[in-house]
């Protein structure tokens, strides 16, 4: 199967619609994903970018724009290059209702609590859970 690593505009253009000719390429490589022609291969810097940018840049809520992202992510064809499928979802389920950044979220998932090294005071809730 041809795989294809996805940058963050592919999914940037097919969720905010703000180029018409670059939505219609992104729905049809995402179409291609879902129909099984491609396999998308998504790192977690594209995950952690799309937030930073929906929410920074573009202003949106997350209850907007995560149902969309899980609905892409949870895509059969679409992997992740660093790491596995799940921990990015589950990571994804925990910051959907929050306000707990997604590198917070992920790097509490793949160490314990006396192995991160930050002031951020998120970790302390993220353990708490």
């Amino acid at each position: 199967m041809n795989k294809k690593v996805i940058d963050t505009n592919i999914f940037l253009r097919y969720l905010i619609q703000d180029n018409p000719q670059q939505h219609q390429k992104a729905k049809n490589y995402l179409d291609d994903i879902e129909q099984g022609k491609l396999t998308g291969l998504v790192s977690i810097l594209v995950v952690d970018e799309l937030i930073w940018a929906l929410e920074r840049y573009y202003r949106i809520k997350r209850p907007e724009f995560m149902p969309q992202i899980l609905k892409i992510f949870n895509l059969k064809h679409i992997n992740f290059l660093e790491t596995k499928k799940d921990l990015i979802l589950n990571c994804l389920e925990k910051i959907k209702d929050n306000k707990i950044d997604f590198t917070d979220v992920y790097l509490s998932q793949i160490a314990t609590q006396k192995n991160i090294l930050s002031f951020d005071k998120d970790f302390v809730k993220l353990y708490k859970k």
